[in-house]
């Protein structure tokens, strides 16, 4: 005859296998950023730069904070804002979307496994909403894309009518992803 016990530390193993399995998942949705740029191009020759006319994002405060992040890293490179005849021009596109929807689980320990099962008392359903960044800098001189860089990170929640509190919640990502992007940069800072 099997122990009483045995269904109940089958269900706990089964937890902590769950439990472990989902921390460990989680690191994989870490903040994604990319660079990449022309390597035929000599990035010492530009000298200033201008933030282009962009769409941008939809919230007027996530706008000034990409465009104060983009202004602070690129001064930092040694390169000076300018209102015309730039070396290069900065352009970038905002958008956060879902990617995927996920059902939520319920992990009650019932009293009698024989008579309750181990059937979820109910589920909800959310999406999972991930932003994504591009910045292009352009040469001044032909419009050819010189350098691009992209962040991809999954937000807290969908964006919402309260744009002053979305911008708080993604100023951190915001401003760490465009960080890790002009790393990439090609010349030194200065």
């Amino acid at each position: 005859m099997e122990s009483p016990l045995i269904i109940p530390r089958l269900i706990c193993l089964t937890c902590a296998l769950l439990v472990s399995t989902l921390a460990i998942g989680s690191v994989g949705l870490a903040q994604k950023t990319s660079a990449g740029y022309d390597q035929t191009v000599n990035f010492s020759n530009f000298k200033t730069f201008m933030l282009a006319e962009t769409r941008g994002a939809r919230n007027p405060f996530v706008n000034q904070m990409i465009l104060a992040a983009v202004e602070r890293e690129l001064t930092a490179k040694g390169l000076a804002k300018v209102d015309a005849n730039a070396d290069l021009k900065v352009v970038y596109l905002a958008a956060a979307g879902f990617d995927l929807r996920v059902a939520s689980v319920s992990f009650g320990y019932p009293v009698n496994p024989v008579y309750s099962g181990l059937v979820p008392a109910g589920s909800a359903m959310w999406d999972v909403t991930t932003g994504t960044l591009v910045i292009d800098l352009l040469d001044g001189k032909t419009d050819r894309t010189v350098f691009r860089g992209t962040v991809k990170d999954v937000l807290q929640r969908a964006p919402s009518a309260d744009m002053a509190a979305d911008a708080k919640l993604v100023s951190k990502p915001i401003n760490k992803g465009i960080a890790k992007i002009f790393k990439k940069y090609p010349t030194a800072a200065k």
